[in-house]
C-alpha cells in the first residue's frame, strides 16, 4: 500500500534522493558511438526528458523548485520530487568494494532526515554484493533504499534502464518498505536475498530461495507479509566497521589441504565455505577436517552454504553433520553475497565476543536466511487443522482463510499482552499492521488497552503510528481517551501527531473542564494539545473553569496560561467570570497570579 495518504487538495509531495555510483544505466555514447561514463550528463538529460521530469509542475514548497519531478502516475497519491548526485569518478561495479559501500551508507545517513526514500544507481556485476552489505550496515532502517541498474542505458532507444529507474523512484517514494531492495526486470527483491543470475537478460537478478517481495505490472503488487520490518525500536544509524579479512572458499573434487591451509591462514577472520549439495564435504578426508578444525579453534568463523543456487544447508547427511560437530556454522539458505557481507558486518562488531558473533550468524538479522525455527503456538495448528478439514489445498484458499483467522489471533494476543505470540504470528505470515473493516489496527487496540509492551512491539515491526480508522481516530486518540500516559509518550517518540483541528480540541477541553476531568486534560496536553485554545466564542478552558468555580481545574490550568488577561468575544477575562459568579476563592487565586504577571509581564511560568 502507498506509504502516505494525501490530505491536501494538491497532490502531496515526497522526496527521493538518487545516488548515481556508475554503471551502464547512466552511460552515454561518445563521439565514436561507444557507451562510456559521462560526467554530469545524466542529470542534464533527465531534466530534458519528459518521462522523467515534469517541467510544468509547480512544487507546493518553494524550496523544492530545484528538484526534478516525476510526471503524474495514475492512481498514485503523491508527486515524487527527486534529486541526483553522482560520484566522481563514476565507478564500474567491478571496482566497488568495502570503501565504496561505506561511502554509500554514509551518504544515505547524511541525507536520511531530508528524504522519504533512496535510489542507488549501480552497475549490475556486483550490485547484489552492495545490496547485501547495505542491508546489514543500515541499522534500524525505516525507509526504502532501492538499488537498480540496467543492461542498456536509459537513453538508448531499446532499454531496460528507463523502466528500472522509474520503477525504483515509485517504489522508494510511494511504498512503506523499510528494507534495502533491488528493483530489476519488474521484480522487487530483498537486497540480502539477491543474486545476479544472467549476464545478458533484462531479468538479470533473482532471489533463489525466497519469492519476490512484489512485482510491477499495470500496478505494483506488494506481498506485505514478506516485508521484513525492524525488530526493535531504535534510531537509524550506520555501522561502517567491516572486517575485510573474509572470503569465499568453493569446494571442488580433489581440493588439496595446501589450498585450504593457504586460504584459512592468518589474517583470515571469516570464511564462507561453499560446499556440495545440502552442505557436504569429503568426510573421509581427515586432513581437510583437521584444517577446518584448526581454523575454527583459532577463532575463524566458518559459515557453510551450498554451491547450488537453490537449497538450504542442513546437517542431514554424515558428510555435512561432521562440519557442525567441529564448529562450522550452517548458513541455511543465504546467498554467497549475503553470507560474505554478513560475516564482514558481524566480525566488525567489536563490542560482541566470539560466542555472540557465532550466535548472531545463526539468526536472521535482515531476512537474509530461513531458519528452522517453528512457530510454537497452538493457534497455528488450529489454522492447519481447519485447512485440512475444509480440504483447502491451494495457496489462494489458504490465504483467504488466514485473512479471517489472523486478525482474531492478533487481537487475542494483544488483549493478553503476549508479545511472544505476536512475534510467532508475524513469523508465520500474519500482517500485524492490517486494518479491519472499521480501519482499526492492532495498534489501536493495544493503545486502548494500555498494553505498552504490545505497543512497543507493534511500532517496532512498522505499524503506522498515525493511521486513521473510519471514525477518524488514531492510536493516539485511544491512548488519550484511556489516560495511558506511558503509551502516549511511546507513540509521540515514533512520530504520532494529534490531528484534531484547534476548534475541535477547544470544544473537547471545554467539555472536560465542565466535568472536572483533570487527568484527561493532562492526557491531551501530553499528546500535544494546547490548553489555552479558545472556542468559537473566544472562551478558553480557564474561562469555563472560573465560571463554574472549579478550583482544582483552575489550579491545574494556571501554570499553562502565561497571560491571565486573555479576553473572549465579550471582552471578559477568566477573573471577570469568577467575580460575576461570586467564586471568591477563584478570584483570590487569580489575583495572586495577576500580581505575578504585573511583576513579570513576559509571562514566565512560576
Amino acid at each position: 500500500m502507498p506509504a502516505k495518504n494525501c490530505g491536501c487538495r494538491k497532490k502531496k509531495e515526497v522526496r527521493v534522493h538518487v545516488i548515481y555510483t556508475g554503471g551502464t544505466i547512466g552511460m552515454m555514447r561518445n563521439s565514436s558511438g561507444v557507451l562510456a561514463p559521462a560526467r554530469k550528463e545524466l542529470t542534464a538529460r533527465l531534466r530534458e526528458y519528459p518521462n522523467c521530469h515534469d517541467k510544468q509542475y509547480k512544487s507546493v514548497q518553494p524550496e523544492n523548485s530545484s528538484l526534478m519531478v516525476l510526471p503524474m502516475v495514475e492512481g498514485a497519491p503523491c508527486r515524487i520530487l527527486y534529486d541526483l548526485v553522482e560520484y566522481c569518478p563514476l565507478l564500474d561495479s567491478s571496482c566497488m568494494g568495502f570503501d565504496e559501500w561505506k561511502q554509500i551508507a554514509k551518504d544515505v545517513f547524511n541525507a536520511y532526515k531530508s528524504y522519504d526514500g533512496f535510489v542507488i544507481l549501480h552497475g549490475t556485476d556486483t550490485l547484489a554484493y552492495t545490496a547485501s552489505a547495505l542491508a546489514f550496515m543500515l541499522e534500524n532502517l525505516n525507509k526504502p533504499v532501492v538499488l537498480t541498474g540496467a543492461q542498456i542505458p536509459i537513453f538508448e532507444t531499446r532499454t531496460d534502464g528507463r523502466d528500472n529507474f522509474l520503477g525504483s523512484l515509485l517504489l522508494a517514494g510511494q511504498y512503506n518498505i523499510p528494507e534495502v531492495l533491488v528493483f530489476f526486470g519488474n521484480k522487487i527483491l530483498r537486497g540480502c536475498r539477491t543474486s545476479k543470475i544472467n549476464a545478458d537478460s533484462f531479468h538479470a537478478f533473482d532471489s533463489p530461495n525466497q519469492p519476490p517481495l512484489g512485482q510491477s505490472g499495470i500496478k505494483f503488487e506488494i506481498n506485505n507479509r514478506q516485508i521484513f520490518r525492524p525488530c526493535n525500536i531504535g534510531e537509524f544509524s550506520v555501522h561502517c566497521c567491516l572486517e575485510r579479512n573474509v572470503g569465499i572458499l568453493r569446494m571442488y573434487p580433489g581440493i588439496t589441504t595446501a589450498v585450504m591451509c593457504a586460504f584459512l591462514r592468518e589474517p583470515m577472520k571469516g570464511v564462507v565455505l561453499q560446499s556440495f549439495g545440502a552442505g557436504n564435504i569429503p568426510a573421509n578426508r581427515e586432513e581437510i577436517l583437521d584444517v577446518l578444525r584448526e581454523a575454527v579453534g583459532r577463532g575463524v568463523l566458518v559459515v557453510n552454504i551450498t554451491q547450488c543456487s537453490v537449497g538450504i544447508v542442513a546437517p542431514i547427511y554424515e558428510s555435512g553433520s561432521v562440519l557442525t560437530e567441529i564448529g562450522v556454522i550452517p548458513g541455511y539458505d543465504m546467498t554467497p553475497e549475503a553470507a560474505l557481507t554478513k560475516l564482514a558486518y558481524v566480525l566488525g562488531k567489536c563490542e560482541w565476543d566470539l560466542a555472540n558473533k557465532k550466535k548472531v550468524m545463526h539468526l536472521s538479522l535482515r531476512g537474509e536466511l530461513t531458519t528452522n525455527k517453528l512457530a510454537k503456538i497452538n493457534d497455528i495448528d488450529l489454522i492447519e487443522g481447519v485447512a485440512r478439514t475444509l480440504h483447502m489445498s491451494s495457496s489462494v484458499e489458504r490465504e483467504q482463510m488466514c485473512s479471517i483467522f489472523y486478525p482474531a489471533l492478533v487481537s487475542a494476543a494483544v488483549m493478553s499482552g503476549d508479545v511472544e505470540k505476536l512475534g510467532d504470528l508475524k513469523q508465520y505470515g500474519a500482517d500485524l499492521c492490517d486494518e479491519n473493516c472499521d480501519g482499526r489496527t492492532a495498534l489501536h487496540l493495544a493503545c486502548y488497552l494500555g498494553k505498552l509492551n504490545c505497543v512497543s512491539f507493534l511500532l517496532s515491526v512498522g505499524c503506522a503510528v498515525n493511521v486513521h480508522d473510519r471514525f477518524n481516530r488514531t492510536p493516539l486518540h485511544e491512548a488519550v481517551d484511556t489516560d495511558n500516559h506511558d503509551v502516549i509518550k511511546a507513540l509521540l517518540c515514533q512520530g504520532a501527531v494529534l490531528s484534531d483541528p484547534p476548534e475541535v480540541q477547544a470544544e473537547l477541553l471545554r467539555a472536560l473542564t465542565e466535568r472536572g476531568k483533570i487527568k484527561r486534560m493532562e492526557s491531551y496536553r501530553l499528546a500535544g494539545a494546547d490548553l489555552t485554545l479558545a472556542d468559537r466564542t473566544g472562551r478558553t478552558a480557564m474561562h469555563y473553569a472560573c465560571q463554574l468555580g472549579n478550583h482544582e481545574v483552575v489550579d491545574y490550568l494556571l501554570p499553562f496560561y502565561k497571560n491571565p488577561y486573555v479576553k473572549d468575544e465579550l471582552g471578559m477575562t477568566p477573573i471577570d467570570y469568577a467575580k460575576a459568579a461570586h467564586h471568591d476563592h477563584i478570584v483570590t487565586l487569580l489575583r495572586f497570579r495577576e500580581n505575578n504577571y504585573k511583576k513579570d509581564p513576559c509571562g514566565c511560568i512560576n
